[in-house]
């Protein structure tokens, strides 16, 4: 468990115990229904937090990738904490400052409640079970906005509700402080995007077999972003104004960008036949903790399809004086469908530190880790593995090295799959 993950449970069950002595003078149900409700509170204003990405609580989850891991995580508990104190209702008479503001506040929590659970649900499950119907990311996208006002919603509810603890209690004091921050975090993303985000232009766009490839120089302070890192990415057009996540496939100093997207789904599909020379891009990153320079002297890098675009960027900066021998496997359905081979194989040619093999597999058969041994010029044995291309591969690879007692010192992936 990372820091960041472990501040985040804890924070939540401190909430928890924080209620015990300020309501324990009443029953077990009203004290269990509280614990519930101050623990999920809690987490809602957490999640609000996360979704600013500020980049040291990145360092404290070990990337964006595992935060939206534990984002997730803490909204499925949320769900079901909020459900805990809807069907154990707390029973007392309590506190509040006038009746006015406690029926306003009983109406908004109940209002907030049946929200909450719709839109948690929405935004919890992908696809609808035992169809094929998928969210639409636009929708899913739009619950997480609705989230953060009906937070608004539950902080005025814990505020102003009867309860039975005054002002002073220290449980009162710490929902105030998450309240405060929640709040604000909320209000910064929904006001203040523009503070993160960077203009650029579209001066190329070709379209191979495997992937759309955009490139887009800076028309005010370029991005700021190391090799392997991704940004969020929109066109200024309509069908592409949702920003999605991509990886940066290259970045010069001058602040020119390139993107390489597969076209997979509704949006990428849109983005490949409506992107055009002359548009003009938001970005917002560099996010992630994918790089090579946090890894050890020995490496190999598995790239499967388009998940090469992490390394494309990585490669193109190496210089030959990291002090890290790396050897680069790039698996591919087809040669046809290869991107970047001019620059993996000139860097090959040019560095002493860094070797290439491309897998294709309508030639070289599936790609298993007794083939992946054999080609690397670094024994996989007691190396770092840094992988990029479906988990299935992944999880494939790990299985046969382990089996040919050829296990990595570490294997490194990112592990999210936006929506």
């Amino acid at each position: 468990m990372s820091v960041g993950a472990f501040l985040v449970w804890s924070l939540m069950g401190l909430a928890g115990l924080l209620a015990v002595p300020a309501v324990s003078h009443t029953n077990a149900g009203t004290t269990f229904s509280l614990m519930a409700s101050s623990a999920a509170f809690t987490g809602m204003a957490i999640a609000q937090f996360m979704a600013t990405r500020p980049p040291f609580v990145e360092r404290l989850f070990g990337g964006l990738d595992r935060i939206y891991r534990t984002h997730r995580k803490v909204g499925i508990t949320v769900l079901i904490l909020i459900l805990v104190h809807y069907f154990i209702t707390p029973d007392f008479k309590g506190l509040s400052l006038t009746g006015g503001l406690n029926k306003l506040a009983a109406s908004a929590g109940e209002y907030a409640f049946y929200g909450l659970v719709v839109l948690l649900v929405l935004s919890i499950v992908k696809i609808i079970p035992k169809t094929k119907i998928e969210i639409p990311y636009h929708l899913w996208r739009l619950t997480h906005r609705f989230i953060g006002l009906l937070f608004v919603m539950v902080a005025f509810h814990q505020t102003f509700i009867k309860r039975p603890y005054d002002g002073t209690a220290m449980l009162a004091t710490y929902l105030n402080v998450f309240a405060l921050i929640g709040t604000a975090s909320y209000l910064y993303t929904q006001l203040f995007p523009w503070l993160r985000t960077r203009s650029y232009e579209v001066f190329d766009v070709t379209r191979p077999e495997g992937a759309t490839i955009i490139s887009a120089r800076p028309t005010g302070r370029p991005l700021k972003a190391k090799p392997g890192q991704f940004g969020f990415f929109r066109v200024n057009k309509p069908g592409l104004r949702e920003p999605h996540p991509f990886t940066i496939a290259g970045m010069d100093e001058s602040g020119v960008v390139r993107f390489a997207i597969k076209p997979l789904g509704d949006y990428t599909t849109t983005l490949r036949e409506g992107i055009a020379v002359g548009d003009r891009l938001k970005l917002e990153g560099g996010y992630g903790r994918f790089n090579h320079r946090r890894g050890g002297k020995k490496q190999i890098w598995l790239a499967g399809g388009i998940g090469v675009t992490p390394f494309l960027a990585m490669a193109g900066r190496l210089k030959g004086d990291e002090g890290q021998d790396i050897h680069m496997v790039y698996c591919v359905r087809d040669r046809s469908e290869a991107i970047g081979l001019d620059t993996f194989e000139a860097q090959a040619e040019k560095l002493s530190n860094f070797s290439f093999t491309l897998h294709d597999s309508r030639t070289d058969g599936r790609l298993d880790a007794a083939k992946l041994a054999a080609s690397s010029l670094v024994d996989p044995a007691g190396a770092d593995l840094w992988f990029c291309g479906p988990p299935p591969l992944r999880k494939a690879i790990e299985k046969g090295l382990r089996d040919l007692g050829k296990t990595p010192r570490r294997v490194e992936f990112e592990q999210f799959e936006f929506r």
